[in-house]
């Protein structure tokens, strides 16, 4: 299983249901493997930074990985 992460924010529609993928959000390979194939340039294995993602929100994604 390896970690990835949102490069950019997206929205999709994914069986039916809306989702949105905040940027800097965790998604892994294992789990999130159908999120991931819908964009799979929007991820990336490099974990975001205060200077990729601006301090606020690197901030709440520490403390929420997944995001929303």
């Amino acid at each position: 299983m390896a970690s990835n992460y949102a490069t950019v924010a997206f929205t999709a529609t994914l069986g039916g249901a809306a989702i949105f993928v905040e940027a800097g959000a965790l998604r892994d390979t294992v789990t999130d493997a159908t999120t991931i194939a819908l964009w799979p340039s929007n991820f990336t294995a490099t974990a975001p930074t205060p200077a990729s993602v601006g301090q606020s929100l690197f901030n709440y994604l520490t403390a929420y990985p997944r995001g929303c």
